[in-house]
C-alpha cells in the first residue's frame, strides 16, 4: 500500500489480495470527516498500476555527470550531448546523463580515468594520450608511428581491449565505447617543419607523453596543454606547433593560429575511452543497461566514421578557406621518421612493464608492422 491508502482507517471485513508484488487488501476505509471509501476487488488493477507506476517515475532520477576536456561548442562535445539525449529517450527518461563540457567541473584533462574510478562523476571522456598517469598500458597507441591510421587501431583494439580491461576494472571503471580523433599531424607558425631535422629546437605542443618523446628525440621539446589552453599558449608565442587532427583544429577555432599544416600520420587519435563508473553501471536497473549499452555501442562507431568524414573534408578547405600551406610528408620522410621512433617501442614497453612487452608484441602482429 502506498502512504496515502496507509493514512485512512481501515474498517470492515477484507480480503488480502496480492498482485504485482504488493499486497492490498479489499474492504472499507474511513479517510476522516465521515467519508468511507471502499476497494473492491474490481478496483485492484487500476490501484496496483498507479502504485508501480508510482515506483517506476521513483526510479527515474538516476542522474550522471560526464565529464568532457573540450568546449561547450566543441563538435566532440555537441557529439556526447546528442549521445546523452539518445540515452533519455531510449531509456524512456529514467537514465539523465549531465555533459560538464571543460571548464564546468574542477578536474584536469589527465584525471578523466581516476574521477570515473573513485565516482566524482558517473562517465568521463579518457583520451588515451591523457590517461596514460593512470594506466599506462593504455596510451599505446601514442608510440609514434606505430598505429597510423583507423584502419591500424580496428586492427589493434582488440588487444587493446584486452589488456586495459582489468586494468581499468581495478581502478573502479570499465569502457563504454571508444571513438577515435584522426591521425595526428603538425600545425605551425615560423618556418614549416617538413622533415625530421626540422624539429631542432622547435617547442610543440603534444598530447602524449610518447610523442613529446619523440620531440625530444629530434631535438625539440615540448608542453601539455589542455585544448582551451593552446590558443592563449599560441599568441604568447610559448610554443610553434600543435600535434592534433585538422578536425580538432578547424572546430576548436585554431585555424586563425597557425600558417602551415605537415602531415606525417605520426598516430592515429584514438582510443578516446568513454568510461563508466562500474558501481554506478551496475546499479542500473537491467533494462536501462541495457538500453545505454545499445546506445554506446552505436555511438563509437558513428562519432568515428563522422568524424573521419570531417577530417578529409576540413582538410580541403585549409588552403583556399583559411589561407594555411598544407605540406604532405613523402614516403621515404614517413619512412625515415619510422626507423628512428620503432626502437623506442620496446624501449617504452620494457620501462612500462611485462604487459605492455606483452600488449606490443600482439599490436604489432595485428597491424603488421
Amino acid at each position: 500500500m502506498t502512504e496515502g491508502w496507509r493514512a485512512a482507517e481501515h474498517c470492515g471485513d477484507t480480503e488480502t489480495v496480492r498482485a504485482a508484488g504488493l499486497s492490498v487488501q479489499t474492504g472499507a476505509y474511513e479517510l476522516g470527516g465521515g467519508h468511507i471509501m471502499r476497494i473492491g476487488r474490481a478496483w485492484l488493477p487500476a490501484l496496483l498500476l498507479a502504485t508501480v507506476g508510482s515506483a517506476t517515475a521513483a526510479r527515474a532520477a538516476t542522474t550522471w555527470d560526464y565529464y568532457s576536456f573540450t568546449g561547450v561548442t566543441h563538435a566532440v562535445t555537441k557529439y556526447q550531448m546528442a549521445f546523452a539525449e539518445e540515452v533519455l529517450k531510449r531509456t524512456k527518461g529514467e537514465l539523465k546523463i549531465v555533459v560538464r563540457p571543460a571548464g564546468e567541473l574542477p578536474f584536469r584533462i589527465d584525471e578523466a580515468g581516476k574521477i570515473a574510478g573513485e565516482g566524482q562523476v558517473q562517465i568521463a571522456s579518457a583520451y588515451a594520450g591523457f590517461l596514460t598517469g593512470t594506466v599506462p598500458i593504455a596510451g599505446i597507441t601514442g608510440l609514434p608511428f606505430l598505429a597510423r591510421t583507423y584502419e591500424d587501431l580496428e586492427k589493434a583494439y582488440p588487444t587493446i581491449d584486452k589488456f586495459t580491461k582489468p586494468e581499468f576494472e581495478k581502478l573502479g571503471f570499465k569502457t563504454l565505447f571508444y571513438f577515435s580523433w584522426p591521425s595526428q599531424n603538425l600545425f605551425g607558425i615560423n618556418k614549416p617543419i617538413q622533415n625530421a631535422g626540422d624539429f631542432a629546437n622547435r617547442k610543440i605542443r603534444t598530447t602524449d607523453p610518447k610523442q613529446a618523446e619523440m620531440v625530444k628525440r629530434l631535438g625539440g621539446s615540448s608542453v601539455t596543454l589542455a585544448t582551451a589552453e593552446v590558443p592563449v599558449a599560441m599568441q604568447r608565442g610559448l610554443m610553434e606547433g600543435v600535434l592534433t587532427a585538422t578536425f580538432n583544429l578547424v572546430t576548436a577555432k585554431w585555424t586563425e593560429l597557425v600558417k602551415w599544416a605537415w602531415y606525417a600520420n605520426i598516430n592515429i587519435g584514438g582510443p578516446n575511452f568513454e568510461v563508466v563508473n562500474l558501481k554506478a553501471y551496475n546499479a542500473l536497473a537491467p533494462e536501462v543497461r541495457k538500453a545505454l549499452d545499445e546506445v554506446a555501442a552505436e555511438w563509437g562507431v558513428k562519432m568515428t566514421k563522422e568524424i573521419a568524414a570531417l577530417e578529409i573534408s576540413d582538410k580541403k578547405t585549409l588552403k583556399e578557406k583559411f589561407g594555411i600551406e598544407v605540406y604532405d610528408a613523402p614516403k621515404e620522410v614517413i619512412d625515415d621518421l619510422a626507423k628512428r621512433m620503432t626502437p623506442y617501442w620496446d624501449e617504452w614497453a620494457q620501462q612500462t612493464g611485462p604487459k605492455a612487452a606483452e600488449m606490443l608484441k600482439e599490436v604489432r602482429q595485428a597491424i603488421g608492422r
